[in-house]
């Protein structure tokens, strides 16, 4: 499979173990090549783009198990592409130094169950949730479990939150696909495959079935088995034409006060650590925003878009 094109920066998959794979790729993000996407970046993503829907995909979104409890850990704040602490930890914990139990990672040595607490974790139970078989889209757009992974508002905090109108779009937006796909008004699909219930402690990457096989989630794969894909979004070309920017920025006369386009321009100047950061447009604004009045908010930012995507 070819590297996928997407706003302007590529998707590359990333064949093989996930145990080989991880450990390359957290290397590459530290280099500020790019980001591991999420469960709920290749939802999104591939409701648009028939190139990623149509593909399994392993997902940096990981899931820890012990009994009936489970854990979800989500890996980046919504419009940040900055790794959590949580799930640094838990995607350098696949690497092939490990001895897997039940094709996972171990989380019963040296504290790391309990090391999965905090910023971007999320604790459910099993009892009440449908799991290991497919779902009616009524009952998708209210299962827990999904919910958590896609950043529901009612199901994770501000932070990791998108809006519930956007949840219900990829879900709806998947659903109606999966009808048009195999021309059945009653299509059931998206299941959540867990583990079976262990003492043990595990954990896995979650991975997105293609939609000819239900767009399902599963987190029952084996860790070393070879036939894993990960999805890196690459950061792209993200040098900015200092001098086109700042032409661009005079635009914004008579928008903004005085010395505001001086405060994004200087911001623009460190172009070496946005790109090593891989800043976003929220992120810029989120610095600048006490600088600007809410009225003229939408201008700057696509400004920043404008400017950024470059």
């Amino acid at each position: 499979m070819e590297n996928i094109q997407l706003e302007g920066r590529t998707i590359e998959p990333c064949y093989g173990r996930n145990v080989d794979t991880s450990p390359v790729l957290l290397a590459r993000y530290e280099k500020g090549e790019g980001v591991i996407l999420s469960e709920a970046d290749i939802r999104k993503y591939g409701i648009e783009n028939p190139e990623i829907r149509d593909q399994y995909w392993d997902t940096s979104t990981l899931s820890a198990t012990k009994g009936e409890t489970v854990k979800v850990i989500l890996p980046y704040e919504t419009g940040s592409r900055e790794l959590t602490e949580v799930a640094r930890f838990g995607l350098g914990l696949i690497n092939p130094d490990e001895e897997l139990v039940n094709y996972g990672v171990n989380l019963d040595v040296d504290g790391r169950w309990e090391k999965l607490e905090g910023n971007g974790v999320y604790t459910l139970q099993r009892k009440g949730l449908i799991l290991n078989k497919d779902l009616t889209e009524s009952q998708a757009m209210k299962h827990k479990l999904l919910l958590t992974k896609l950043g529901h508002p009612d199901h994770v905090d501000s932070k990791f939150a998108r809006s519930g109108d956007e949840v219900a779009e990829i879900i709806g937006k998947t659903f109606e696909l999966g009808r048009e796909y195999i021309n059945d008004k009653d299509v059931t699909m998206m299941g959540q495959d867990l583990p079976d219930v262990s003492d043990k402690g595990v954990l896995k990457a979650w991975y997105v079935s293609r939609l000819g096989g239900g767009a399902g989630s599963s987190a029952r794969a084996n860790l070393s088995g070879g036939d894993g894909r990960f999805a890196f979004y690459g950061v792209g070309d993200a040098k900015v034409d200092i001098d086109k920017a700042r032409v661009q920025l005079q635009s914004l006369e008579g928008t903004l006060q005085s010395g505001q386009i001086d405060q994004i321009g200087s911001a623009l100047d460190e172009r070496d650590q946005l790109r090593k950061r891989l800043l976003t447009t929220d992120q810029i604004y989120s610095v600048i925003g006490d600088y600007i009045g809410s009225a003229n908010e939408s201008e700057v930012r696509k400004a920043i878009d404008d400017l950024t995507s470059q």
